[in-house]
Parts: structure tokens; sequence; C-alpha cells
């Protein structure tokens, strides 16, 4: 799913940005579609195809910030695939919490009355948070897993048990901090100590990236400076442009990604969105030639980027028959029978870490103590049994 998601995004964003290179008029739309290419190549390749749901969030993300940008003001049809778009994100990954504020924005501008407005806010929150909701229910028995566990489970019968949800939370938290395996370390650690830390252990990619974001920061500062004193900008002419407002929203996210669990690939759509939107919110004061040059400068740099990855990739041991004719298998992963669930022999992963891959099911990470069948077969489900 994440491998075809990034190849219809790169065909949307290759046409979209051409037509507006060539006739559109809004060159400076193209420094998103070909930029955000270009950064997901440099970020995201290992994980395009990967079955973590990271590289759907930032595809969808990454799609839905282009919409917006194109088409601030949708029509009912246009604000309901908005709203369908960013469901998908949040379903899929709680990270993309967020975007929910993103159609939020587009159903706000064009409602006229204060009833139909808010009669427009309330759809697009339900259609975002409910299939959320609904997938959080049926995969653990709380409403917000595992963010919101003091509540308590709503079904209890295959709920998942209070101190499982706790170590799942401190886990994510946790990981995310301090990612090389060495995760618990980062506990009890103090900012001045824990960040220098993170920081070493991201990628060159990645690191390049947070740069940008925090230069973008400073650009877009002085650039709302000199909007304000030395143009005279009004202010009401300011927050109503979409792309400023979903920069601001863009580092909403990024923060708040920041605070929470700063692993990179939580927030890809997040720092790219924002990477991306700071040269491009100062590129429309510029003359329309000078935005070209920049959209067909990212494009050879993103086919360059490209044919540089198949050099490395055709350049290891039996690329030609394992890699680029054929995708490569899963590697096999060892399992050990950890208990009997009925007529099933249960596997876990072997250590260090214990992880199924592809290996027959029944298997787990853990076998919770509780745990049983519903019925006789694996398709009737389980539920927990309370001691």
């Amino acid at each position: 799913m994440s491998s075809l998601g990034f190849l219809l995004l790169t065909i949307h964003h290759v046409r979209r940005a051409g037509r507006q290179l060539r006739v559109g008029p809004r060159p400076w739309l193209a420094i998103f579609y070909l930029g955000s290419i270009l950064l997901l190549l440099m970020t995201m390749r290992p994980w395009i195809s990967s079955p973590l749901a990271d590289s759907t969030a930032a595809v969808l993300g990454l799609l839905l910030l282009g919409l917006l940008l194109e088409t601030p003001r949708l029509s009912s049809a246009g604000l309901i695939w908005v709203g369908v778009i960013a469901a998908t994100a949040v379903t899929v990954k709680s990270s993309a919490g967020t975007m929910l504020l993103w159609p939020l924005v587009a159903a706000w501008w064009p409602a006229q009355g204060r009833w139909r407005r808010l009669g427009l806010l309330l759809g697009v929150i339900v259609l975002v948070l409910l299939p959320w909701v609904g997938r959080n229910v049926g995969l653990s028995g709380y409403l917000a897993y595992p963010l919101a566990g003091s509540l308590g489970p709503v079904v209890r019968d295959w709920a998942v048990t209070p101190t499982q949800l706790t170590a799942d939370l401190v886990e994510i938290r946790l990981f995310a901090r301090r990612p090389l395996g060495d995760w618990p370390l980062a506990a009890k650690q103090p900012l001045e100590e824990w960040l220098p830390l993170w920081w070493m252990q991201q990628e060159p990619a990645d690191k390049l990236l947070l740069l940008v974001v925090v230069a973008g920061i400073g650009l877009i500062a002085g650039w709302l400076v000199w909007q304000l004193v030395a143009k005279k900008t009004a202010y009401s002419a300011l927050i109503k442009r979409i792309d400023l407002t979903l920069y601001l929203l863009l580092l909403l996210g990024c923060g708040s990604w920041f605070v929470a669990a700063p692993a990179m690939r939580f927030a890809y759509a997040y720092l790219i969105g924002a990477a991306l939107l700071s040269p491009l919110i100062i590129a429309r004061e510029l003359p329309i030639r000078w935005s070209q040059i920049a959209g067909w400068g990212l494009c050879a740099l993103s086919l360059l980027y490209t044919l540089n990855g198949l050099r490395h990739e055709l350049a290891k041991p039996a690329a030609l028959t394992a890699h680029v004719t054929w995708p490569a298998d899963y590697p096999e992963v060892r399992t050990q029978v950890a208990g009997q669930m009925g007529s099933y022999p249960v596997r876990t992963g072997a250590w260090p870490n214990r992880r199924c891959g592809n290996a027959l099911l029944p298997c787990t990470d853990s076998l919770s103590l509780g745990l049983q069948l519903r019925g006789t077969t694996l398709r009737q489900g389980f539920r927990m049994v309370r001691y």
C-alpha cells in the first residue's frame, strides 16, 4: 500500500507541477509538488515499501497539502474528499492527528452563515475522527489507545490489559527519543543530555531536513516583519492567506511531534510540508520566471537523485536477479513455540527483537496471560479472560 501510494503521489505531483510550469498561473506551486517528491526520496527511501503506516501517512499528508494549496475554497464534494484523505491518514497513524485541522480550515472559509459553518466543522470532525475511534475500539477495546487509557476500556471482552497499555505508551515515547536500541535510557534524561544524543542518532538526510525547517522559520519571521513594517501590509490580509495558515498548522504539528514522540518517521508530512512552504510563501512575491527556474531545478535534482539511487542498487551483488527484476522476499524470522491455544501452537519471535515477520500464525511478540480463542478457529478471534 505504501509503495502504491508513493507511486500515485509521484505521478499526480509531476503532472500538476508540469501543468503549472508550462501554462499555469501559479508556477510557485511546482516548488511544493516537485520538492515533496525530492524530500520523500531523500528521507523515506528505506520506508517507502515498508508495511508500517508511516509512509502512508506522509504520502496522504502531502497529497492533502497540495490539494488545499491549489484549491483552498472547496465545494462540498471537494471538502468531503479532503475529509476522507485526512480520516485515512489519522486512522492509519495516530501521529497524523493534527491533520484534522487542515480540512477544518477548508471548511471554515467558504461557508456562508455561522450555523452552516458550524455544521461543516462538526461534520468534518466526525468524518475524520469516527473511523479512528472505531479502529481503536476494534483493535484494543479503548477509544483512544494508548493515549487515554485512564478512561478505561469501552469493550472489556478483548481489551488490552492496563499493564500492556502503559508499557506500549512508554515504549512509543522513549523509542522515539532514543531509537537505536538504547531507548530505555531516555526515561530520566534531562533535555540538555538527551537532545545531543537524539541529534547524533538521526540520518544525514533527516538532519538536513530539520535544518531546512529551522532556517525556514527564521526566513518566514523576517518576511513577516518586512511585510508588516516595510510594505505596510495589513495584518488581516496576511491571516487570510491559505499558504501562511497551513504553514502555521504545520509548525504546530512539528511542535506537538517533537514534544510527544520525536521519531522522524512519525512526522515526515509535517516536516517536509514546513520545509517547502517557507520558500513557497516567499516565492509568490517573486517574478514568475524565478519560480519556473526553481521548479525545473527541483525536477532535475529529483531525477539525479533517483538515478544515483538506482546506481547504488545495481552495484549490489546479484542486484539484477534479486532486487530489480523481482521484489526481494521478506527475511525469514526465527520463532519458538511459547504455548498452546486450542489446537494451535502459539509462536513468539526469537530474541533480541521478538518480531514475527512473515511467520506462521498464530504468532505474537509476547503471549498475554488470559488470552483465549473465542471458538475453534483463528477466524473467530480472541478474548481476554481476567484472573
